[in-house]
């Protein structure tokens, strides 16, 4: 299979040193340096895509550029109609150029993949057997949080010359986390309203948001929030369910799911073992399969959480309400 690799920052270094290790050997790389690392130099790289597609055809194509720039990326490989595009959390950073994506992907048969590697952990698969066994009856309330901070997630790089902390190249906690905003979506369906304050405050030097607050109703009548921040010094992620005959938490960062019953009776589910990286390995190799993985994050479904996102922004900033599903894209575009 020849592979192209978009990007090598630290998730497309990631995604390379898999890729290496799970046998595949015709990997380019297009990389702006123009020049590869000593551990990767015997691969061939290209100081664009376009260069790399005017020298050959790929079977398939992972986008880790920043995210602003995933579609400039995108838009060359639909144009060659790649088969397999695997494009990195979120699809973009606003809603702009969305209309020629979906024209452009839905042009040929391919298979296009969002990378939310989180649908791989092993609590969270856990998570979604529960509430499709409907453990704990009917939702009424979602709360997830996450918090990390900024600058222990590259400690060999200055922070506030990141991704994460610019504007210009999609940085904030918004679409950085936007984890919380998918997996709400894939286990708990469309959002009728969503209503959002954030603020940059101040404390890490950056121009983007660190601090985040959202509430959502969604289409089936329960309601949720998700808090999202910078500056935890200690990394949380977890996220609580409650429901007519119970409740479930998912604690990502101990490696637990718990969930108790209307007679009281707890059950917990440990998976300490599992390696972060794990979850990107199997999501790659689901993804190069070409297998059917309802795990697998669709276009669609990356672009619903993108639009989760883009809606929570126009919310803090307009102070209202927001309905993500009638709202108007060119209203969203910047």
């Amino acid at each position: 299979m020849k592979i192209l690799l978009i990007g090598l920052g630290s998730i497309g270094q990631r995604h390379l040193t898999n890729l290496l290790h799970l046998g595949y050997t015709d990997v380019s790389v297009v990389s702006r340096a123009g020049v590869l690392p000593d551990s990767f130099s015997r691969l061939t790289c290209y100081a664009s895509v376009d260069d790399a597609l005017q020298a050959r055809s790929f079977d398939a194509a992972i986008i880790c550029s920043p995210t602003a720039l995933h579609l400039a990326s995108l838009f060359p490989l639909l144009r060659a109609q790649v088969p397999n595009i695997y494009i990195e959390k979120p699809v973009s950073h606003n809603l702009e150029g969305l209309d020629e994506l979906v024209r452009l992907a839905t042009s040929y048969t391919n298979n296009i993949v969002v990378g939310y590697d989180l649908h791989f952990d092993p609590g969270m698969q856990k998570v979604k057997e529960l509430l499709d066994q409907n453990v704990i009856g009917k939702i009424v309330s979602v709360n997830a949080q996450v918090g990390q901070y900024l600058p222990d997630w590259r400690p060999q790089q200055d922070y506030r010359e990141g991704m994460s902390a610019k504007k210009e190249t999609g940085g904030g906690v918004m679409l950085d986390l936007v984890h919380e905003f998918d997996y709400l979506y894939w286990l708990f369906g469309p959002a009728e309203n969503i209503c959002c304050q954030y603020t940059n405050s101040g404390a890490l030097e950056i121009e983007t948001e660190d601090v985040c607050e959202v509430l959502i109703r969604f289409s089936n009548g329960a309601i949720g929030t998700i808090h999202l921040d910078y500056l935890q010094q200690k990394m949380i992620r977890n996220c609580m369910i409650t429901g007519h005959n119970g409740s479930i938490f998912w604690d990502l960062s101990n490696c637990r799911v718990s969930w108790i019953n209307k007679n009281k009776q707890e059950t917990q589910f440990e998976y300490v073992g599992f390696n972060r990286n794990d979850r990107f390995i199997e999501s790659m190799q689901s993804f190069l399969s070409g297998a059917e993985d309802p795990r697998l994050t669709s276009l669609a479904e990356g672009l619903e959480s993108l639009r989760w996102v883009v809606a929570a922004k126009y919310s803090a900033e307009h102070n209202s309400f927001v309905n993500p599903n009638t709202f108007k894209t060119e209203q969203f575009v910047k």
